[in-house]
């Protein structure tokens, strides 16, 4: 009897010493993912901010984080910004304090937008003024989108072309201007007020101009004066 009591001893011993093992080996293992949480804060708080930041870049804005989180001191409370002020695009560098220590952790992410802008839907010539039915949309990610691209038809629909667009090229602002209102050697009305008195005088345009422009004309007397062409295709100055 007490044999068979003492190897029932024994056995609970044997089983005991195997579950404190297995519980350690399980704390081991369980530990990495613990610590792990508070890297995934970084990067969930880094990735919220961007795309807060970037929501006006235009449709389908995205952010890939590119830096390895999980090899960064654990961070309590992320507080996200950016070292340089400006709409984050492209690849970008994000600073990320926190509340537990003084340390700025930095996390390299990349953000990306699909924007709309205007193109040729024809070839145009140099010289035409453009019309609805000249245009046409494309789409891109941000980072491929030209530069000075148009996307408001408002800003195109009525200037004129200053150099020659083949079929799906971007629309730019550097290529379109105004349709003239005073041609160079046109007599021309020069308005110059301020408060309490106007001045009006003829004169002869020296310059090409469209609405807005500033262009400068030669009065009869010899004077040469400067002044923005108006919807009427009048000079006007003012004091």
């Amino acid at each position: 009897m007490q044999r068979i009591l003492g190897n029932a001893i024994r056995a609970l011993r044997r089983a005991l010493f195997c579950s404190r093992l297995a519980l350690a080996l399980l704390a081991t293992c369980i530990a990495p993912v613990a610590l792990a949480t508070p890297d995934d804060a970084i990067a969930q708080a880094t990735q919220r901010f961007l795309m807060s930041q970037a929501a006006s870049l235009g449709d389908d804005v995205g952010v890939d984080i590119l830096s390895e989180t999980g090899r960064f001191p654990a961070c309590r409370s992320p507080q996200p910004f950016l070292p340089r002020e400006g709409v984050p695009q492209g690849r970008v560098m994000v600073g990320v304090r926190c509340s537990n220590d003084e340390r700025v952790r930095y996390v390299q992410a990349r953000v990306t937008a699909s924007v709309r802008f205007l193109v040729a839907a024809t070839a145009i010539q140099r010289g035409e003024r453009l019309t609805a039915d000249m245009l046409d949309w494309e789409r891109a990610d941000i980072s491929r989108r030209p530069r000075n691209a148009l996307d408001d038809p408002s800003q195109a629909i009525g200037k004129v072309v200053m150099q020659r667009l083949v079929k799906g090229m971007a629309l730019h602002s550097d290529r379109l201007r105004q349709p003239y209102l005073v041609h160079r050697g046109d007599p021309v009305t020069l308005i110059a007020q301020g408060e309490g008195f106007s001045v009006t005088r003829e004169g002869e345009a020296l310059n090409n101009g469209g609405k807005g422009d500033a262009i400068r004309a030669r009065m009869p007397d010899g004077d040469v004066l400067q002044g923005q062409v108006d919807a009427r295709g009048r000079l006007t100055i003012s004091y």
